[in-house]
């Protein structure tokens, strides 16, 4: 679910399925190492049970190093809230990584930035991972696809003070729990947005609880101006 798409496929279709490309999200922060790295973790564990689903997610960051681990403190916050990050091995950003993308979700605005010096149409695919979130939620119940629910997003999609996720890198353990929680409710929202428009017809895909979590963790609410970035 984590390789690099072909950069040379033609559009998505709108309605991802078998015989066509899975609709991709890449989530980037600085060097996916932290944030993006545990957004990926938790958008696997979400997708364990959609086994099939034509939905991909990775991660990248705009100055990784290619090949480093997660740090040890983001590793246990995302095992405490049921994903691994063992594996994880950093990824830099780059064009192809950008052009691949169906969404590309920052965790915070100096990001965005990087991500359109490399590819400048993804304008209206390219987020903050709050206010996207916040969207989708809104707006999976209008959508067909995944696609068409980016479309929306890009049309109705508001920041507040306080979207972007802090860093939390050389901080504390309790700086990365914290991290790792909003980023929990955040991805799970966004993971059960882009399922209801594969199955809007309210079968497996949007009734398996997926909103919910895997600890009766809840959909991210509309998050108010004066909350805290992480």
């Amino acid at each position: 679910m984590t390789a690099d798409a072909d950069p040379s496929r033609p559009p998505d279709p709108g309605r991802p399925g078998p015989g066509g490309h899975p609709f991709t999200v890449l989530f980037v922060c600085t060097g996916n190492i932290c944030r993006s790295a545990t957004a990926e973790g938790f958008a696997l564990r979400e997708m364990a049970r959609l086994p099939g689903a034509p939905l991909r997610f990775s991660s990248a960051g705009c100055y990784a190093l290619e090949g480093n681990r997660a740090v040890g403190h983001a590793v246990a916050a995302a095992a405490a809230r049921g994903a691994s990050l063992e594996g994880h091995r950093a990824r830099q950003l780059t064009r192809r990584r950008v052009v691949a993308a169906d969404v590309i979700l920052c965790m915070a605005a100096e990001h965005r930035p990087a991500v359109l010096a490399l590819d400048r149409t993804a304008a209206r695919r390219t987020f903050l991972l709050a206010p996207f979130a916040r969207a989708a939620a809104r707006g999976a119940s209008l959508a067909s696809s995944p696609a068409e629910l980016v479309a929306l997003a890009a049309d109705r999609v508001r920041e507040l003070p306080g979207d972007e996720v802090d860093d939390p890198y050389g901080g504390p353990a309790a700086a990365y729990t914290a991290s790792a929680e909003r980023l929990d409710r955040l991805v799970a929202t966004v993971v059960a947005a882009l399922a209801r428009t594969l199955d809007p017809s309210g079968g497996p895909a949007a009734t398996m609880g997926l909103a919910r979590g895997s600890s009766g963790r809840g959909t991210v609410p509309p998050e108010p101006p004066g909350r805290a970035p992480a």
